[in-house]
């Protein structure tokens, strides 16, 4: 299996997988989303709250402020805690979560949270904890995405030509000499253009070469997000054999 880089712009990253089945890829998309551990807002201790906004809204929306930590340095005990004190007039912001345990903080400064009024005014403690997003949602690391590469052969020009007026017949075959084929528009316009008229062209596809998309919600680095997806496919199967091993035994 072979991995070639085609972007990588902040917080996402897009690349090829070579010789992987696509089991192997799905495996890879959903461990991404959702069995990558962060931390995320569990429980709220409110010791005054004299907004207009409920205790239970105010924790939901702190429990989606997304949090980063180095990983490797926390584990599914892991905890970590947060303060927040502030008198009103002014809007609350995710930065006003004051951290107390080292290596854990927001990622984003300036969601905003709630707004308070003169003489309103919020205080709480939240402690954050270790999850995944199979349990919930907040604690999903980021997204990703993949399809084939592929290629467009066009066997009968005038028809394309008058049947998707938008798409230069030439953009198609520059497009195909890329690595990663056609663009996600080429490739959707001509599977249903194929589905009426499929004389006019033929997409082409290897069962074995995908084109990966990835994008962290912050609590990681886009490359850190995919080692820790292997690394938890990786531990599931060292699990799954042990358990093997122990039922031959």
């Amino acid at each position: 299996m072979k991995i070639e880089m085609l972007e990588r712009t902040g917080d996402s990253a897009t690349f090829l997988i070579k010789g992987a089945p696509l089991a192997f890829a799905n495996a890879l998309r959903r461990a991404i989303i959702s069995e990558v551990p962060v931390f995320a807002i569990e429980d709220v201790y409110f010791y005054e709250n004299s907004t207009s906004i409920w205790d239970e809204y105010i924790a939901h929306r702190l429990g989606l402020v997304p949090l980063k930590a180095e990983w490797g340095t926390y584990d599914e005990n892991s905890e970590a805690k947060f303060y927040l004190d502030k008198q009103g007039p002014g809007t609350v912001y995710s930065g006003d979560l004051q951290p107390e345990t080292p290596g854990v903080e927001v990622v984003d400064p300036e969601i905003p949270i709630v707004m308070l009024r003169e003489g309103q005014n919020l205080r709480l403690e939240a402690v954050a904890k270790v999850g995944t997003a199979k349990i919930h949602a907040k604690w999903q690391a980021g997204l990703a995405s993949f399809r084939p590469v592929v290629r467009v052969e066009i066997k009968d020009e005038k028809k394309f030509r008058e049947l998707l007026p938008d798409i230069d017949p030439k953009e198609v075959e520059n497009q195909n000499e890329r690595p990663q084929g056609v663009d996600s528009k080429i490739y959707n316009l001509v599977d249903e253009l194929i589905e009426d008229y499929p004389d006019v062209a033929e997409i082409k596809k290897k069962d074995d070469v995908f084109i990966f998309y990835v994008e962290s919600y912050g609590n990681m680095p886009v490359d850190t997000l995919v080692q820790a997806a292997v690394s938890e496919i990786l531990r599931r199967l060292e699990e799954f054999l042990t358990k093997v091993e122990g039922e031959k035994a």
